[in-house]
């Protein structure tokens, strides 16, 4: 963005932010899960994104620490297994944007089980550029030894950083 160039943009309050920005959004508080997506402004300063390419992941159930007893009458079965499934590690391209002029890929912050991927964003990247925060979602995750409050913003600290940048 230019100097004098001015975008308009949301930011959604029940959202935490990412210096990246990337919004979270709690979806199970007991669990630690996250949905995630692309800020607005994000969106709104790359222009409209014309390709959105998720990461493929990678089953690692064969690697699972956790074994599943069938023969057990305690617990609820897979659910207690732990994780199976799609990882995600710190450092790795969480998503990659195009747009017109720009290309760019986000980095994920954390390590993570990924647990659902919207790859209706991929098919329809106008789904990010129409509702960012609702259809555009990218992801849901559970993150591994992550700290929300410590590492993510507030509505009003991630606008204050937006001044900042």
């Amino acid at each position: 963005m230019s100097d004098g160039e001015y975008i308009e943009f949301k930011i959604v309050d029940g959202r935490k932010y990412s210096k990246e920005h990337l919004w979270f959004e709690v979806v199970n508080k007991d669990d630690h899960t996250f949905k995630i997506g692309i800020s607005d402004f994000l969106q709104a300063d790359m222009g409209d994104i014309l390709r959105v390419i998720l990461p493929q992941r990678h089953d690692v159930t064969e690697f699972s620490e956790y074994e599943i007893d069938d023969d057990s009458d305690t617990g609820n079965g897979a659910k207690d297994a732990g994780p199976t499934g799609d990882e995600m590690a710190e450092g790795e391209t969480l998503v990659t944007l195009r747009s017109e002029d720009l290309s760019l890929a986000i980095e994920s912050p954390f390590s993570g089980h990924v647990i659902e991927l919207n790859g209706e964003v991929e098919d329809a990247p106008e789904l990010i550029n129409d509702d960012a925060y609702g259809d555009g979602w990218l992801m849901i995750v559970k993150p591994h030894d992550f700290e929300p409050e410590e590492e993510l913003l507030e509505p009003d600290e991630y606008l204050e950083h937006l001044h900042e940048i």
